[in-house]
């Protein structure tokens, strides 16, 4: 007992300890965001090695996300590139691709192995408890994809105490949702279930400046219709925890395509099953993690012009074992195992779409007075069916330092190595995949300053990034394109980020927050080529989301805010779309029925109603509302 309590002090006390001292007895403290993602175990964003955005259910309640795009659209420190209103929306990290970007759900691994990316649309808020944003290598803790940072979605765990949500929802051009979550417990075990239906028409207008003269058209073959479901079930005993879920998605939608074009009645069918179980105990001063992930998924695509019918299914499983423990007085050791398989089958894709991994990774915490150190190294070994052995060293070394100790100021310095392995299609697409594509690799370095209070917090982050044998898909003489580690890239750039919040009395409260970002990634590959040294298509150099809520009683005003620099079209720089601008404001009114509470929430989005386009022909809606009922009753 008196070891686990030793652990505890010793991943709080840094960040608590300015805290604790101005504080008074009888005052209620707030306790800082906590984050795993950026040490692999619980760690206060203040004292983590590497800038870490933490979302929780205040963030998906005041910016009204449906999925996980809306959310990290909103208030995250990066760039979500969407195609279209509830069409694919990927992530966009510090310069980074979708695919650079890694993904977990509960700490496990989940992008498709054949395309290396997710569509964040259709990953609903109502399964998550909040959302961690590492920024920076991922590798030596994670593995693969992690060149730009890595993102980790947090599900629901049921509370002491039964709770009940039911939500209903009515929006512009046939927008209807609705929702459910039950959760509770009983003696040591709990249990969590969850589902959601949504559909839109998405006929929204928008003018087709392709015709002649431009005029005012509707959005045509724009229609959705997604469902989820989700459970799970937990178990607590003395020393230890067990956590089984299941997630069901499927969603079926319209592929308008250009807006300059005409619909050719293209469709897709998206359906995910994912799996996955974690078990943890603690004894005598060790704590033994195991966990496992089963995904599943079938994308059919249809395109009656072309008369295809193409249907790809996805296999991904993985596992992975660690242990932890304290090494005397001043070192939180930890080290494990970790495999996987993926396998994909597709019309285009060869026989041999499959592969395997096993890794072994070691990580610490170091603390010495004011200094924490976050030393780490994995050791990974990826074999395909066609193609050579590859091996991955990724060390990373971060640091954080209290300079003073009376101050709540906290500087972070670390640098790492990430990589990416190349995706099914890179390797096995049929014509033009290439078994013989050697990993993405790159170096981050960054160094940034945190200084404030729970209720008061600035961060400030300066980074550097290269990336060597980066894939990009060329034409060949034969008419078919194929992929090559051609690409070089260099990337510069500025995180800052400010968050208060205020209560000046027991019905009134101002809060707020920004996000600004500043990303010079070029392109540093051929000196004699029109490329060299030019921007990256679709990587904004500025980029600023804004937010500013006033509780006042019952009522909630939330407005945001947000900017999106010129985004480049093509690899030589001449051709870029304008800065997007835009403003949504959400009012709340929350309202106590016997044993429940009622919120009744108004949405208007594109306040101002601009012309937004965030990818080249895709456009988005004009100013628009929705309105949600939801009812919540019981706690966490």
């Amino acid at each position: 007992m008196r070891a686990r309590f030793s652990a505890l002090l010793f991943v709080l006390l840094p960040a608590m300890w300015p805290v604790a001292a101005q504080t008074p007895l009888d005052t209620t403290v707030v306790l800082p965001d906590v984050t795993v993602t950026a040490a692999r175990s619980q760690t206060p964003t203040t004292t983590a090695p590497v800038r870490v955005t933490v979302l929780g259910p205040e963030a998906i309640a005041a910016t009204g996300a449906r999925s996980v795009a809306d959310l990290l659209e909103a208030r995250a420190g990066l760039f979500v590139k969407r195609y279209g209103d509830g069409g694919l929306a990927t992530l966009s990290l510090r310069g980074t691709g979708a695919a650079q970007t890694l993904v977990l759900l509960d700490g496990h691994r989940i992008a498709d192995p054949q395309l290396g990316q997710l569509d964040l649309n259709l990953l609903p808020t109502i399964l998550l408890d909040g959302v961690e944003v590492m920024h920076g290598a991922g590798s030596a803790l994670y593995g693969t994809d992690g060149l730009g940072g890595v993102v980790n979605l947090r599900t629901v765990r049921p509370g002491p105490t039964p709770r009940a949500r039911l939500a209903g929802g009515l929006g512009a051009y046939g927008e209807r949702q609705g929702s459910l979550l039950l959760s509770g417990s009983r003696g040591r075990f709990s249990a969590t279930a969850a589902a959601e239906y949504s559909a839109a028409d998405g006929d929204f207008p928008y003018v087709n400046e392709a015709l002649f003269p431009p005029r005012e058209v509707r959005r045509r073959n724009a229609d959705r219709t997604r469902r989820a479901l989700y459970a799970a079930l937990g178990h607590r005993g003395d020393t230890h925890r067990t956590h089984l879920a299941a997630w069901i998605n499927d969603a079926e939608q319209g592929l308008p395509g250009l807006a300059s074009a005409s619909p050719r009645g293209e469709r897709q069918w998206d359906t995910n099953l994912r799996l996955w179980a974690d078990h943890e105990r603690r004894r005598r001063g060790r704590t033994l993690r195991l966990g496992g992930l089963v995904q599943h998924s079938r994308l059919r695509y249809v395109h009656p012009g072309l008369q295809v019918d193409d249907t790809g299914r996805t296999l991904l499983a993985s596992a992975e074992a660690e242990v932890q423990a304290l090494a005397g007085r001043r070192w939180l050791l930890a080290g494990g195992l970790a495999g996987g398989f993926g396998q994909a089958a597709h019309p285009n894709l060869a026989e041999q779409a499959r592969d395997g991994h096993a890794g072994a990774f070691v990580h610490g915490t170091g603390h010495y007075g004011r200094l924490l150190l976050y030393p780490a190294l994995r050791l990974d070994a990826y074999a395909a069916a066609q193609g050579p052995l590859r091996w991955a060293v990724s060390p990373r070394l971060g640091l954080n330092l209290q300079p003073v100790r009376s101050l709540p100021i906290h500087l972070k310095v670390g640098a790492g190595r990430a990589y990416r392995i190349p995706t099914f299609n890179d390797r096995f697409w049929q014509p033009g995949g290439n078994p013989d594509l050697r990993p993405e690799h790159g170096w981050t370095v960054d160094a940034g300053l945190m200084a404030g209070t729970p209720a008061v917090q600035a961060e400030v982050t300066a980074f550097t990034a290269r990336i060597t044998d980066q894939i990009v898909w060329e034409p060949t003489r034969q008419g078919f394109w194929s992929p090559a580690n051609v690409q070089r890239v260099r990337t510069r750039g500025l995180e800052a980020s400010l968050r208060a919040d205020r209560p000046l009395a027991p019905w009134l409260a101002l809060g707020g927050h920004a996000f600004y970002t500043l990303t010079d990634a070029r392109d540093r590959s051929a000196p004699d080529d029109p490329a060299y040294d030019q921007p990256l298509r679709y990587v904004p150099r500025h980029q600023l989301k804004a937010g500013a809520g006033l509780r006042l009683g019952p009522l909630w005003l939330d407005l945001l805010a947000r900017y999106i620099g010129r985004r480049y079209l093509t690899t030589d720089g001449r051709q870029a779309l304008d800065p997007l601008r835009a403003l949504d404001g959400r009012l709340r009114l929350r309202l106590p029925m016997g044993p429940a509470t009622a919120t009744l929430a108004l949405s208007v989005y594109n306040l101002t109603d601009q012309h937004l386009e965030i990818i080249k022909g895709y456009p988005l809606p004009p100013c628009h509302a929705r309105l949600q009922l939801t009812l919540d009753a019981g706690g966490r």
